[in-house]
């Protein structure tokens, strides 16, 4: 029998390249969000917009859960409530590259015996966006033929490829039993390298 997701964030950059990737290993789709990505990418999903997550969770019925939303200072609060609502769901959380409070909720709910863990996430960057690193505001300038900023080009960062990022986050949830991992390349890639390339 097919195994349902809920993906909290859909209409992200990350939840749009997830739900392709579920969908392709055969997933019953939910999410949460407005379904532009999803129809960009030629996904044929069920993408539900719900104002309320607890009524999200209750439709889907989910095997596992993505907690892909950006919600910045919320994040804490709001993955304490989802912590709250949830049942024996699996549950993946996107946290920023170093730890927080919402990452300590998924560690105490992980020692109480639920199967939550947390994706600590470097730069990532897709056809879909979200063009907020480094590496692509200097490819932006490239293709306009403009010069990239100062700052960016003597940046150094970790910055990945979003389809290759949303299969770590799935294979966090197969494991047989949770464990919080970093996702990124493990490569730092300097302002001016990229622009090498991008030039």
């Amino acid at each position: 029998m097919a195994k349902t997701a809920l993906i909290l964030g859909v209409d992200t950059a990350d939840g749009a390249y997830l739900a392709r990737l579920l969908g392709a290993r055969g997933y019953r789709l939910w999410g949460t969000g407005g379904p532009g990505l999803i129809e960009e990418l030629g996904i044929a999903a069920d993408v539900v917009r719900h104002n309320s997550i607890g009524a999200a969770v209750s439709d889907a019925r989910a095997d596992e859960v993505y907690d892909l939303r950006p919600l910045g200072r919320y994040r804490a609060a709001a993955t304490v409530e989802l912590l709250r609502i949830l049942g024996r769901e699996r549950l993946f959380s996107a946290g920023s590259s170093a730890p927080d409070a919402a990452s300590a909720a998924i560690a105490a709910a992980r020692a109480n015996g639920r199967f939550a863990v947390t994706g600590h996430l470097f730069d990532r960057e897709s056809r879909l966006g979200p063009g907020t690193s480094p590496v692509a505001r200097i490819v932006v300038a490239a293709r306009a033929g403009a010069e990239p900023s100062a700052n960016d080009l003597d940046t150094v960062s970790d910055c990945g490829w979003t389809p290759e990022y949303v299969d770590a986050m799935w294979r966090m949830l197969q494991r047989a039993k949770p464990a919080d991992f970093t996702i990124s390349t493990g490569r730092a890639l300097g302002g001016h390298e990229v622009a090498r390339h991008a030039f």
